[in-house]
């Protein structure tokens, strides 16, 4: 079943990457839509045991399942761009994680 509507109440902003960039050129990402997303931090317990420093810049967005989130994709939420990590999702369940890093 997919995630109730109350649990997804951060919005965020899909950028994908722009095909059409030559060598050498910078890699240009254009917005792709958006979607609504439940945002939690990633920590891992032995990131927190050893305090690690990029323990608390690592996020998971649990969302409904859409085809234009992709694994190169740039979210952004609440002012703060994040790079996807890893992305698993189900269509038939409607569902789908993302574990993201952010970029500075």
């Amino acid at each position: 079943m997919a995630y109730e509507r109350g649990y997804l109440h951060n919005r965020v902003t899909i950028k994908n990457k722009v095909a059409n960039a030559g060598f050498g050129e910078t890699t240009s990402y254009a917005v792709a839509g958006t979607m609504w997303a439940n945002k939690g931090w990633k920590h891992g317990a032995k990131g927190i045991r050893e305090g690690a420093l990029d323990a608390y810049d690592k996020v998971l967005f649990r969302g409904d399942w859409n085809s234009v989130v992709k694994r190169d994709s740039l979210l952004v939420c609440d002012g703060k761009t994040y790079q996807v990590l890893s992305l698993d999702g189900d269509f038939q369940e409607n569902k789908m994680e993302i574990l993201a890093q952010e970029i500075v």
